[in-house]
Parts: structure tokens; C-alpha cells; sequence
């Protein structure tokens, strides 16, 4: 999968709008979904999937990678194949019926003459403009953007470039309701199942910019988020946590290290220590200013 840099997908110029419409690239094969052809085929025979191709080694874009975690993990919760398919129909075949490509086209370029009415448009602006233009005049482009552009795709790049969680929420009834970021005072009221996409949109961004989505996003805890960085440090063996038994929350994270020594400072510290060849020592700190240590020694048995 190719890893997009998360602050250049949410510019507001030209390069930002080449990476959103990137995630409509087909560079990802089905079998990559975890998807078994069995569950698939019974989806597409379902009217669940509209735009893929029958065979399991089909190349899929992100969106449509999406939208297939999400059909399993409904699946999962054992959610009827009827709410699978209205999610479907009001996403996706709705989109293309009221042609959403092309009105959302018209409003980028409508938005953008409105700004040159009142001043000149910078670089970034003219060039928006431009290709907005440039896909309204061409007839192929427009037939591919009613087929690609969908409310689902909308809502997936909501959440990239503003941060905001994004998903869907089930209740009981079988009603479901999808989540743009805003308060949804329905969580205080009654039981759901909340399926955030943010969870499954991490996997696009380089390393760096992993941890910085999924915390803005609200996948981690500002906690987990500091323990995260440190296992990332180099040498860090084992973390340690002890719990408060009250609040839940972490009392004590305790570190463990290793590291290597080697060459002519590996002889030296062994030589100031008093090693040999079959010795070894564990040294510990409590407060910074003493050191204790352990010695061992091993025989070698011939």
C-alpha cells in the first residue's frame, strides 16, 4: 500500500487534492483485505459491492478497501445483510444517481469564482480552479468521477484532512447513523455499535505520521500515545505498568533497557569490573546516586 504524508494531504493546494484523489487509485489487491472469496463473492451476488471485480487477485482502491473492513466487522457483530445493504444504496448507489462528482465539481468551481469576484486567486486557487475546469469539460472524467465519487468516499476524506472521526453508529432497532465529528447525544441515550474508519485509514500514513492521526482521531489515549513513543526509542526492552487499583489509571511505568558495548571499551569496562570470558553483571539505580550490581560466574563443563 503506498503511504501518503499526512501534512501534504491535508494542504489546501493542488498536491493536496492529487493524494485525496489518490485513494481512488486501484494499487491494492483484494486478497491484501483479508477478505476470503467465498464472503466476497456472497457480498458482490448481495448487491454489497458495486464496482470491484469478480476475481479475488482484483486490484481494489482505498475506499473500496474501507468499505470492505467495515462490511466485515459488521459481519462480525452479526449485523443483517438488509442494513449492510442500505448502508450500501445511501452511500455509493445514491451518489451516482444524483451524480456527485459532477455537482461537487460545480461547487469547487462556483466557490473559487466567487473568491476572483472580490480578488485575485493565489497560485494554489488558480490551480484548483483550473483542474476543477478541466474535469468539467471532459466527458470521460466525468463518467468516472459519478462512478468513484461516493458520500462514503466524502466522509473518509473528512476525516483525513480535518482530523475528525468519522463512522458508523447501529443501533439496536437496526437503524445506524453515520458520524461526521459532530457531539452525537444519541451515545448518552442508548446502546450502539460504533465502527470508526479512523482505524482502518492509520494504515495509509507513513510511520511518522501514524501516531499523530490515530491520537487526533481519538484512537489512543494521551497515556498509550507516550508509551507508544517509547517503545519506539531504541533499546527499550520492556515496559512495566503498575495501575492504580481506584482510578485505573497508571501509578508507575518502569522502563527496561539493553544495550551493546563493543571493541576495546567492552575490554576496558571488563577489566574494571573484574570480568571473564563466562561473567556476567546486572547493574540497577534506584535513586541516581548509588549503584548495586550482580555478579555471576559460569563454569564451563567439559
Amino acid at each position: 500500500m503506498k503511504k501518503i504524508p499526512l501534512s501534504e494531504i491535508r494542504g489546501n493546494d493542488l498536491r493536496a487534492a492529487e493524494l485525496q484523489g489518490s485513494l481512488l487509485e486501484r494499487n491494492l489487491r483484494l486478497r491484501d483485505t483479508g477478505i476470503g472469496s467465498k464472503t466476497f463473492h456472497y457480498w458482490k451476488m448481495n448487491g454489497l459491492i458495486s464496482s470491484i471485480g469478480d476475481s479475488t487477485w482484483a486490484e481494489v482502491n482505498f475506499v473500496e478497501y474501507v468499505w470492505l473492513k467495515v462490511l466485515d466487522t459488521m459481519r462480525g457483530f452479526g449485523c443483517p445483510i438488509k442494513l449492510m445493504k442500505q448502508i450500501h444504496e445511501d452511500q455509493f448507489i445514491k451518489a451516482y444517481e444524483e451524480d456527485l462528482g459532477s455537482r461537487t465539481v460545480e461547487e469547487n468551481i462556483a466557490y473559487y469564482k466567487s473568491i476572483q469576484k472580490i480578488r485575485k486567486l493565489n497560485k494554489d486557487e488558480q490551480d484548483r480552479l483550473d483542474a476543477s475546469l478541466e474535469l468539467s469539460s471532459d466527458p470521460l472524467l466525468k463518467i468516472a468521477l459519478r462512478t468513484e465519487i461516493s458520500y462514503f468516499y466524502q466522509i473518509l476524506c473528512d476525516c483525513i484532512v480535518h482530523g475528525r472521526e468519522t463512522g458508523i453508529e447501529i443501533y439496536p432497532d437496526g437503524n445506524y447513523k453515520m458520524i461526521r465529528g459532530e457531539q452525537d447525544l444519541d451515545k448518552l441515550r442508548r446502546p450502539h455499535i460504533h465502527i470508526p474508519f479512523s482505524y482502518y485509514i492509520a494504515e495509509l500514513f507513513t510511520e511518522k505520521d501514524k501516531l499523530e492521526f490515530i491520537t487526533k482521531a481519538g484512537l489512543v489515549t494521551a497515556d498509550e500515545q507516550r508509551l507508544i513513543q517509547e517503545l519506539r526509542k531504541e533499546n527499550v526492552e520492556k515496559i512495566t505498568i503498575t495501575l492504580d487499583k481506584e482510578s485505573g489509571k497508571p501509578k508507575k511505568i518502569e522502563y527496561d533497557r539493553g544495550g551493546l558495548i563493543e571493541g576495546e571499551k567492552a575490554k576496558e569496562v571488563m577489566r574494571l569490573l573484574g570480568l571473564k570470558n563466562y561473567s556476567s553483571i546486572k547493574l540497577s539505580t534506584r535513586n541516581g546516586t548509588t549503584l548495586s550490581f550482580t555478579k555471576t560466574d559460569k563454569k564451563m563443563i567439559e
